[in-house]
């Protein structure tokens, strides 16, 4: 697989690869906190809630980034082509929105029925729904080593759900809950690669976050849940979800798409679960047993086998 785009042996390039080296870091990083900075949000408002402030906020931050590049390619010929939004494209865009805003909402439910760890490892199988959607919906195929990784990543999802099943606080449905927010997940990400061959990613992920968030605003408003935070550590929470986990995470994995394959930034996606899991040992003195660890193990194995035989997709620059 190849995983590095380089267009020459020069110092310019190593420059540019160590850069893109260093945005990837930081969004696995910045994603990885959103599992904290969730918990502590839903503290003061609900999951919808959180995840309306996360896309709200984020939707401004893109709009004024996109902002920026309209006045800086003001005097630049843009295609007409660029300019129209096809039925099409509408369409791409309202499902890649609303998926995406009910899984974020999804997956901070879940944190409050299982552990942060387990439900940030379930919610990163991902890639998993996202090549089985390809297969299933654009036809692509894939070699006996994905079928094989994907068996081993399900069975060590089966001993995750056991091992909570078997405790006296079954965490089961927050498990369940997890794995749908990936599905979904998947849903978007294979919208968002259909847009991404027209769209650049500022004006994608403005979109996105805009649609979704004005798909969950009806929800907040029926369930009646705070609007917004009511101590200065509330917002603290909300706004660095938007800024550090939406518009840094996500800009900077976007950014290193542009020097690293999509296939090798997926399998480091698949560290994810592990900075997640550190963290909640530093700020929530989460125990983990050697059982639930294995169990990690086993899926993140499963999944790194999974991914790596796919055949490698390049995405327009």
């Amino acid at each position: 697989m190849e995983q590095f785009r380089l267009g020459g042996n020069t110092n310019q390039e190593l420059i540019t690869n160590g850069l893109a080296a260093i945005a990837l870091g930081i969004a696995l990083l910045g994603i990885a906190f959103a599992s904290i900075l969730t918990v502590v949000a839903q503290q003061e408002i609900g999951s919808n809630a959180t995840t309306l402030n996360r896309l709200g906020m984020a939707a401004i931050a893109f709009a004024g980034w996109n902002g920026v590049r309209f006045v800086s390619q003001i005097r630049t010929q843009i295609p007409v082509s660029l300019l129209i939004y096809t039925w099409r494209d509408r369409s791409l865009l309202t499902i890649a929105g609303t998926s995406f805003a009910a899984s974020l909402t999804l997956w901070a439910w879940s944190l409050t029925q299982t552990s942060v760890a387990n439900s940030t490892l379930l919610n990163n199988m991902m890639p998993i729904f996202t090549t089985l959607g390809a297969w299933v919906v654009l036809g692509q195929r894939f070699s006996g080593r994905f079928v094989l990784g994907m068996a081993i990543a399900v069975c060590g999802a089966i001993a995750i759900g056991i091992e909570d099943f078997q405790s006296a606080d079954s965490n089961v449905v927050g498990d369940s809950a997890a794995l749908g927010a990936a599905m979904l997940a998947a849903v978007c990400l294979l919208s968002l690669e259909q847009l991404r061959l027209k769209f650049a990613t500022p004006v994608i992920m403005q979109w996105t976050c805009l649609i979704g968030s004005l798909g969950v605003l009806p929800v907040v408003l029926l369930t009646q849940e705070p609007l917004f935070p009511s101590s200065w550590s509330g917002w603290f929470c909300v706004i660095s979800l938007a800024i550090v986990c939406q518009v840094i995470g996500q800009g900077s994995l976007t950014y290193s798409l542009a020097r690293f394959s999509s296939g090798f930034v997926a399998v480091s996606m698949l560290t994810i679960p592990v900075i997640a899991a550190v963290l909640a040992i530093v700020f929530f003195a989460e125990n983990l047993s050697i059982a639930n660890w294995c169990a990690f193990a086993v899926v993140l194995a499963g999944v790194y086998l999974a991914i790596s035989a796919r055949s490698d997709q390049v995405l327009p620059e």
